[in-house]
């Protein structure tokens, strides 16, 4: 009697949850192929926009010039800073500006640009450590002579 009762319960189960189960509804059943070609040219208009070749960008670095004093340093510096803060394209501008300049301050901005989200940003600070790579300080001639005891130092 056991040995019909467990079958016999497991069928009647699957019975039910066969007959209970979800109707698929076929993916495309009454769509138009021109519709939904229509709707996809819509939807790339909203995305993909015509360039106005017509215009000229005009490029914000064009009349850049390097301060002079050490205010005017700061100034820029903290200006960059800043800008490192603010959306992609603040962040390529000022990598940009900080290439323009070539100074030894702006290295870590450069090296904070390197490890951006955004590839063209990531790119431009590339190129502007490019002229810092093995660059050797100047040694610094040593003014005072020695101690007398140098040899032993050695």
């Amino acid at each position: 009697m056991q040995n019909v009762l467990l079958p016999g319960a497991a069928a009647v189960l699957a019975l039910v949850f066969w007959l209970r189960r979800k109707r698929l509804k076929p993916l495309f059943s009454n769509a138009d192929p021109r519709g939904v070609a229509q709707l996809n040219r819509a939807q790339l208009e909203l995305v993909v926009k015509p360039s106005d070749t017509s215009a000229p960008r005009l490029d914000p670095l064009n009349g850049w010039a390097a301060p002079r004093t050490e205010q005017e340093r700061l100034l820029v510096q903290q200006r960059l800073r800043q800008a490192m803060a603010d959306g992609p394209e603040q962040r390529l501008l000022a990598v940009r500006e900080a290439a323009l300049w070539g100074h030894r301050s702006v290295l870590p901005i450069l090296r904070q640009a390197l490890h951006d989200s955004d590839s063209r940003v990531v790119e431009a600070a590339a190129d502007a450590i490019g002229p810092f790579r093995s660059a050797t300080r100047k040694q610094v001639n040593q003014s005072s002579r020695p101690p007398r005891n140098v040899a032993r130092m050695r």
